[in-house]
């Protein structure tokens, strides 16, 4: 997309506007001044020098959003899915999360923390779960799209998002919520009632609370044709994405007895038996034959959850000036993400299941390798998570000053629990014994099963404790105004205990290693100052500093500068600088260990055809990723520029630029560094076993020019420690439009027409300084800024209100967009197109809703989202057939909700 064609979107917005406004909006009083998100120093909203987009309750309710993912996935600066499509074999167990820019990006609630998730992702990536937020609770979301670490701190490096909740109601309230898809599933039911009492003006205190509970049906990939599977061939660049292993722990597998062949267990039902498929990543052949399945078969592309949540609040002006409140906020979140049962490892672990032609159970009377499922009655995970937070504080004036300080707890607590794993050693214990069959389908007694599953769960608890305070007031006088002062201090400590299952610690549970837990805390102290420069009534600054100071991750100081001009009453500029940073996660700093077996050449054994020693060049070792408490907070730098045009008083447009500089990102040594480094500095990161007395058999065995490659005589392999150290780099950069245009028809109430796009010009990765910068995670077959990253997120929109009726249609868009090669290199070498990435096309959604509030105190909603029934575009990289990442696989969604007032 050319400059020119951004130009040529914004002009047509700006004579929409010109066109439309039939009529100039009627005078206003002058706006009260209040607190917005991006700012300590109140103000009005369109009076800030950074982009601050506002959702109201009118806005989520008309979006039709069922989570708080999904009402993110509305804002085109954000997009995507979350993770909230991610399988059971995603390290995060169901959390979901949010990133402006695809940059970390700092949560409050009501203005203050919420604690990060026990659950992380591989690399010790926390964030917070926004399944902990039901969208029954929020009154407004203030998105702030600017990097604001100089205001609020770690994390906030693409953006802050402030979800507020509701305060200072009074009477009784009940809302019902129903929906599912057409296909008649996902039903997602939803209650919730709210009730307070109290008139702050005349009782000088309110008290309210609401509780909501939520219940979602999954929707079953097997249920949509587009997903089905396994075959994809019919579709462009698509593959054979079938599975020879089985779904369920009762699918018999397919069997080799030797060499290239294979052949379906007897047990297998006749529509599953078919040759392999006839493609390069197969190898197909006469002799080739298997039990196939599709992984559609044992996967959700929708997973079910249950949500209880309550909310208490409480205000009393204690006088005049001195106010006091309370805060707390429950939840408790089940989620169920279905999955297949673990395959089975031979007992080196480095292949499939080997059974010796002398077990009892073996009837070919050869050596055999089964492909095949552990026979557990369900796989996947269940994650039951409840969330506490507490926050107590009061403010006030003394004099000039206003002040405010607060208190707050918060926790997570996490048991996830994984289903359909089995131990390891234990297993081939019994299969040596006779005591376990791997045969058909499951002729093992529901005794043995339950002695081999294994104990697979971790128990999270993070915690969030923190002390806020500050003062603003104004000094002294410029040519606009009084100068506006802010100062503060924040103290917060956090912690973390990450406790596997003591099977999960020692790595005895098959394919899934080790995960050695976390436990560890960190006190950070801060300081932070803001001045609100007026210097002309048309011209505004904004000047703000922060010094952190963290226990093990040392301190850093951010500064954030603006400037706001308006030459005009209808048009306005803005720009602002500032840096940013995010702090080591507490388990990027006390992780003792997670990882897996990596495949590697061992240079210091390996000798090619050598007995013993051959293994070692093609052999593998177990790569664990450990915490570090030498690694430094990741750095950004952050600048936009934009403006703001309103050619009426009733039609508005705006675009913004913005560049961001994602520097020291904390990233995992790779293992042959690592290796590299053995005899230097990773000396203490390679552990090796003993020299073994077969070894020295081999040794002698060796030629002279042999043993002096190994005389120093190391031991194999155990474990390489591949820490984390601050190297990668992001580059992106972008444009945001908007622009609204309302107009009245008389009786036939107001009309307002609106759209808002993202444009992604840049997102570019480099691993060390001096790299050139590439997108395609480790190729260059894409272009830049298009792995995974869209050109264009936009929306385009009607709001129509006459009477009691409020209608609303909007089109949502994501440009078409290339992803990397395909991680399988026999794929890549027979397939031209994967060589060169493949495209994924775009995709517009349209939704709409409609309201009535003529009952009396009661207002009535229906809906559908993705009305024309719409599949995600398809992905020949996924063997669900749809990118997990912005693929909505949810289809044509009805509902309908009524809220009702009692007075």
């Amino acid at each position: 997309m050319k400059m020119k064609h951004i130009a040529y979107a914004i002009s047509i917005l700006g004579l929409a506007g010109q066109a439309f406004a039939a009529d100039e909006a009627p005078a206003t009083q002058k706006p009260e001044k209040i607190t917005v998100t991006g700012s300590h120093i109140k103000r009005i909203a369109k009076e800030t020098v950074s982009p601050v987009t506002i959702m109201t309750r009118e806005d989520i309710d008309r979006s039709g959003a069922t989570t708080v993912v999904e009402l993110m996935r509305k804002l085109t600066a954000a997009g995507g899915n979350g993770g909230e499509s991610l399988t059971a074999s995603s390290f995060r167990n169901g959390a979901t999360s949010v990133d402006l820019r695809s940059l970390p990006t700092l949560i409050l609630l009501n203005g203050y923390r919420l604690p990060a998730s026990g659950s992380d992702s591989y690399s010790g990536e926390t964030a917070v779960d926004l399944n902990a937020i039901p969208v029954a609770a929020i009154e407004r979301v203030d998105v702030l799209k600017d990097g604001a670490s100089a205001l609020y701190g770690t994390d906030a490096v693409g953006g802050v998002i402030n979800f507020i909740l509701r305060k200072d109601y009074q009477g009784f309230g009940a809302n019902a919520y129903y929906g599912q898809t057409t296909h008649g599933d996902g039903q997602t039911t939803r209650a919730s009632v709210t009730a307070g009492f109290g008139d702050r003006n005349t009782d000088r205190f309110n008290a309210n609370f609401t509780f909501s509970i939520e219940d979602r049906k999954a929707v079953h990939a097997f249920d949509r044709d587009w997903a089905r599977g396994p075959d994809f061939r019919d579709r462009a660049n698509g593959l054979h994405q079938g599975n020879v292993y089985g779904q369920r722990g009762s699918d018999p597998g397919t069997i080799s007895t030797g060499g290239s062949q294979r052949m379906p267990d007897p047990e297998c039902r006749a529509d599953r038996k078919q040759p392999y498929p006839d493609a390069p990543e197969w190898f197909a052949s006469p002799n080739r034959n298997a039990c196939m399945y599709a992984v559609s078969e044992s996967e959700d592309v929708i997973h079910p959850y249950k949500r209880y949540t309550g909310v208490g609040m409480l205000n009393w002006d204690v006088s005049s000036n001195v106010s006091v409140f309370a805060q707390a906020f429950v939840n408790h979140y089940d989620l169920r993400l279905e999955g297949s049962p673990s395959w089975i490892q031979d007992e080196g672990r480095g292949s499939v299941l080997f059974v010796s032609k002398d077990n009892k159970f073996n009837p070919y009377g050869k050596d055999v390798r089964i492909r095949r499922l552990f026979q557990a009655d369900e796989g996947g995970t269940r994650s039951k998570v409840d969330t506490l937070w507490l926050v107590a504080g009061g403010s006030g004036q003394i004099g000039r000053f206003d002040w405010n300080l607060a208190a707050g707890h918060a926790e997570e607590k996490g048991d996830i629990r994984t289903y359909g794993t089995f131990m390891h050693d234990k297993l081939h214990q019994y299969l040596k014994e006779g005591k376990y069959n791997p045969f058909g389908g499951n002729h093992n007694s529901p005794d043995v099963i339950r002695e081999l599953t294994a104990d697979h769960h971790v128990n999270t608890n993070s915690k969030t404790d923190f002390i806020t305070g500050k003062v603003t007031t104004e000094v002294g006088e410029l040519g606009g105004g009084p100068i506006g002062v802010a100062v503060g201090a924040e103290w917060k400590r956090d912690q973390l205990s990450y406790d596997p299952s003591q099977a999960w610690r020692d790595g005895a549970i098959g394919i899934y290693s080790i995960l050695r837990g976390i436990s560890g805390s960190q006190k950070q102290h801060a300081l932070f100052s803001e001045l609100n420069l007026p210097f002309l009534e048309t011209l505004e600054g904004q000047v703000a500093v922060r010094y952190d100071k963290y226990e093990f991750a040392g301190d850093t100081t951010n500064p954030k500068i603006g400037l706001r001009w308006t030459p005009l009453k209808n048009f306005m500029m803005r720009t602002s600088w500032g840096t940013g940073f995010r702090a080591p996660t507490l388990s990027q700093t006390f992780s003792e260990g997670r990882g897996g077996f990596a495949a590697l050449k061992d240079g210091r054994r390996c000798i090619p055809g050598a007995y013993q020693f051959d293994d070692d060049c093609t052999g593998s070792a177990l790569s664990v990723t450990t915490g570090s408490k030498d690694v430094k907070p990741e750095k950004s730098e952050t600048f936009n520029l934009g403006f703001v045009f309103e050619p009426t008083a009733n039609s508005s447009m705006g675009l913004t630029y913005w560049r961001i500089e994602w520097k020291d990102r904390i990233s995992s040594l790779d293992t042959e560094t690592v290796l590299a480094g053995e005899n230097g500095s990773y000396k203490n990161s390679v552990i090796r076993h003993p020299w073994s007395t077969e070894d020295e058999e081999a040794f002698k065995r060796l030629t002279p020019a042999q043993q002096a490659q190994l005389a120093s005589k190391p031991g194999r392999l155990k474990e390489i420690r591949v820490g984390l150290i601050n190297r990668d780099q992001v580059l992106t950069d972008g444009f945001d439009i908007d622009g609204s245009v309302r107009f009245r028809l008389d009786q036939w109430g107001t009309v307002r027409l609106y759209g808002e796009g993202t444009y992604l010009s840049r997102y570019n990765r480099t691993l060390t300084k001096d790299d050139p910068e590439v997108n395609c995670d480790g190729n260059r077959a894409c272009d830049a800024g298009e792995f995974r990253n869209p050109r264009w997120l936009a929306k385009a929109g009607i709001n129509w209100d006459i009477g009691a009726w409020k209608i609303n249609t909007v089109a949502n868009y994501t440009s078409g967009y290339r992803t990397n090669r395909l991680p399988n290199e026999t794929i890549n070498a027979n397939y031209g197109q994967y060589e060169a990435g493949v495209s994924i096309a775009s995709s517009t959604l349209f939704d709409a809703s409609v309201s009535y509030s003529g009952f009396k105190n009661a207002t009535l909603r229906l809906g559908v989202d993705n009305m024309f029934d719409r599949d995600p575009p398809f992905y020949s990289g996924s063997n669900l057939g749809f990118d997990t990442s912005y693929g909505s696989a949810r289809g044509r969604y009805i509902y309908g909700s009524l809220s009702y007032q009692f007075k």
